[in-house]
């Protein structure tokens, strides 16, 4: 039999561990997330202001510090690769960089801004899913002080094994749940609009109509699930052809659109995120604390009272 030490001792690694498993995988997606949307949204405000001083596309990735080699080898539907997409692109049309780069900076920026809002949010599920999880490590300890045992039934009973297996299985189903809500909350559609920009800056660098539309359909192919917006840049030509105004004015008034589209929906978003985290709190983590922390003492008890 274990001595209290050795007992105390692995309650405190056991609810280290739950901790681990739950905060882990959290900030280690939510932060590579955010470093990344952050960082290429600094280099493309960058990139635009050397631009902006004069500087050829050339010096400027040199004085940015960007390995030509290595930043064009980025493959969508990275951050990245868009920026890199982007700037090839720019090249071979002749067009001015600057406007889309800051558009492009914007956005990434509000999206790096959405992952940390949502961090944020999962600060307080996560603090108190340690809390809870701490709990059944003191009522182990107060039974075995009263002179019960609690943790010889989770260890030593197949009745506790069960209730371990059914503590953890609710611990993963709480942390998959909660991962779930946060990546769709962090989730911003930084890519909207970006084909639309593309296009208008195609058609105010000369390029054809039709080669400004292969260009927009490139860009979607790559960082867009669904073609809606090609469709709605179609009906701008449409309108453009009937009316006369600049089809370039348009899209980019457009494009403005969809962004800001994005950006409140990705707000109301993370604004719903505090409460829906705390569904698997209550479904997953305050079962799992009975399982562990309620129930082995109430055996315990039981088992220790001899009934006349």
């Amino acid at each position: 039999m274990w001595s209290e030490v050795n007992m105390v001792d692995v309650l405190h690694k056991w609810a280290h561990l739950l901790g681990t498993l739950i905060h882990s995988r959290f900030s280690r997606s939510a932060s590579a997330a955010r470093d990344d949307l952050g960082e290429v949204a600094a280099l493309s405000q960058l990139l635009a202001m050397l631009l902006v001083a004069g500087l050829s596309p050339h010096q400027a990735l040199m004085h940015a510090r960007v390995e030509r080699e290595e930043f064009f080898a980025n493959k969508p539907p990275t951050p990245l690769a868009f920026l890199a997409d982007v700037w090839r692109l720019g090249i071979d049309l002749g067009a001015p960089l600057k406007d889309i780069l800051v558009s492009l900076s914007h956005a990434l920026a509000h999206a790096s801004r959405n992952s940390r809002e949502a961090r944020s949010q999962l600060a307080g599920p996560q603090a108190a899913t340690k809390l809870v999880m701490i709990l059944p490590g003191i009522a182990i300890v107060g039974g075995m002080a009263a002179g019960y045992n609690p943790l010889a039934f989770l260890l030593f009973q197949p009745v506790g094994w069960f209730l371990l297996v059914v503590a953890a299985g609710l611990m993963w189903l709480a942390h998959t749940w909660s991962a779930s809500l946060v990546a769709t909350a962090e989730h911003t559609t930084w890519a909207n609009g970006m084909p639309t920009e593309v296009m208008a800056m195609a058609l105010r660098s000369g390029a054809s109509l039709r080669h400004a539309r292969q260009c927009a359909q490139e860009i979607a192919n790559d960082y867009l699930t669904d073609h809606v917006e090609l469709e709605q840049c179609d009906e701008f030509m449409e309108l453009s052809t009937r009316t006369g105004v600049a089809l370039s004015d348009l899209l980019h008034a457009h494009a403005e659109l969809l962004r800001d589209r994005a950006r409140s929906t990705s707000h109301e978003a993370i604004e719903r995120l505090g409460v829906k985290l705390m569904i698997p709190l209550g479904v997953c983590v305050l079962p799992a604390f009975i399982a562990v922390g309620v129930l082995p003492l109430v055996a315990s008890v039981i088992s220790s009272t001899t009934l006349y």
